[in-house]
């Protein structure tokens, strides 16, 4: 089972998402789970209906086409579930090799649903009363509509490797709660089910537009739609892009996907695994693997390794690694990107770390806490570029450190930035025991004061 889907099951999950409900219960897009209010999910329905016709028709969807849009996905869900719900054993165990093979016939558009199932619109049973069907059913639909609706509308968007500009695509208030929907635990669809429509909802729009009467007004837009990628190019043209959005730390490429070291399990593995391994640096030689343990440090505060000669610079690789050079004195920071979506992010972050011994998300928001004790500790972050976004004045992100840091856990260990914390502490120590730089705006200040006063004597002596 994934991280995310046991911690989902958890008493502390239980009690995050009873104290803060915004950053963990979805607001527009409910995905099925045990449990889940019908209500809700009947709302978010037609959410995902309007994403998924506009993907696929290339029309915005009016109130008039709304019951044609809700039509569209469940008929799409239930062509690439005729398929993926039991499919045969050689089928799925080709479908394992797919991360792997990029050759592989899975990831080249998928199998023929036409020719395997034959079905005519009056075997597909109709949807007049927007029924979802199963929950096995809702998962496709769920998969569907995060797959053609939202994931081909994100990788559009960021072909320009500018975060800038993605968020202005999703600028609207109700995009935006999309965008943070996606990414909570509650609606993490494992790797499988997603590579399972990937891999057949481009054949199945073309069956829905060769069998079913209720889309003929629309046949030649459903029988022309390309999805944009394969099962086979997956990681590559949606994983790699979607981690660099949705990542808490700047970074100017698309980050990497090690499918190397990929095996059976990850089949069960979400978006938001996927996510967290690539903000988790990788471990150098022998402590690769190894538990998190050892000393744990406080960082001094931002203000407090200013006055003791440490020159902050921001790191640009996407992970949450620390590195300080005592010969330069220079401490190397990840870019926290502070946006919409960051406080989303970064909690569930922690919710699917939470239950593990290395915890470099959770040590990292502790030790930003360490660094901004005040708003003037995020303003030199800020500065050095160590921060990214919010307001110059370092309230907001001061703010917004302090309620993140509220769910971490501790001890919280990470063994590779527990080791370069002690560093700089043991840095800033020795140097604050040096008289005048431990007490260097006071001294600047009396030496102001005295010069000052010797300027006045001076003038006042030649006027005598």
């Amino acid at each position: 089972m994934a991280p995310s889907e046991t911690m989902l099951e958890s008493a502390a999950y239980r009690r995050m998402k009873a104290e803060n409900p915004s950053e963990f219960v979805p607001r527009s897009v409910f995905f099925a789970r045990d449990g889940g209010s019908g209500i809700d999910r009947r709302n978010s329905l037609w959410v995902k209906a309007a994403l998924v016709y506009e993907s696929v028709t290339g029309r915005h969807v009016d109130d008039g086409a709304k019951p044609l849009a809700t039509s569209l996905l469940l008929a799409l869900a239930r062509a690439c579930g005729s398929s993926h719900l039991h499919p045969p054993p050689q089928q799925a165990e080709g479908a394992t090799d797919v991360l792997n093979s990029p050759t592989s016939d899975a990831g080249a558009g998928g199998g023929d649903v036409e020719s395997e199932e034959k079905k005519t619109a009056a075997e597909l049973p109709h949807d007049d009363d927007d029924d979802e069907g199963t929950d096995e059913e809702k998962r496709v639909i769920d998969a569907v509509f995060l797959v053609v609706g939202f994931l081909t509308r994100l990788v559009k968007a960021a072909e320009g490797v500018s975060r800038d500009a993605v968020d202005e695509g999703f600028k609207s208030t109700h995009m935006q709660d999309i965008v943070t929907d996606v990414i909570k635990l509650e609606n993490q669809l494992p790797l499988d089910r997603i590579l399972g429509v990937v891999g057949r909802v481009q054949s199945a729009v073309r069956h829905v537009a060769a069998t079913d009467a209720r889309f003929e007004g629309l046949r030649e837009r459903l029988q022309g739609y390309q999805l944009g990628f394969t099962a086979a190019t997956f990681f590559d043209d949606v994983v790699r892009p979607f981690c660099w959005y949705y990542s808490p730390f700047s970074n100017k490429q698309l980050p990497a996907v090690d499918r190397a070291a990929q095996h059976d399990d990850d089949r069960e593995r979400t978006l938001l695994d996927f996510l967290h391994a690539t903000v988790v640096p990788a471990p150098p030689g022998a402590e690769k693997g190894a538990a998190g343990g050892g000393k744990t440090s406080r960082m001094p505060t931002a203000r407090e390794l200013s006055r003791s000669g440490v020159r902050i610079a921001p790191g640009e690789d996407g992970r949450a690694a620390v590195e300080f050079d005592e010969a330069s004195a220079r401490l190397q920071l990840p870019a926290l990107v502070y946006d919409f979506k960051l406080a989303t992010v970064a909690r569930n972050l922690l919710a699917r770390e939470y239950q593990e011994q290395n915890k470099p998300v959770t040590r990292y928001f502790q030790m930003m806490k360490e660094l901004v004790d005040e708003a003037a500790d995020a303003k030199i972050l800020h500065r050095a570029g160590a921060v990214r976004g919010g307001g110059a004045s370092g309230a907001e992100v001061h703010e917004l450190v302090k309620r993140i840091h509220s769910y971490a856990t501790y001890p919280s260990v990470f063994m590779a930035m527990d080791v370069q914390i002690e560093k700089v502490r043991r840095f800033h120590d020795k140097r604050m025991q040096n008289f005048l730089v431990r007490y260097r705006p006071g001294v600047i200040w009396a030496s102001s004061v005295a010069a000052v006063s010797l300027v006045a004597i001076v003038a006042a002596r030649r006027r005598g």
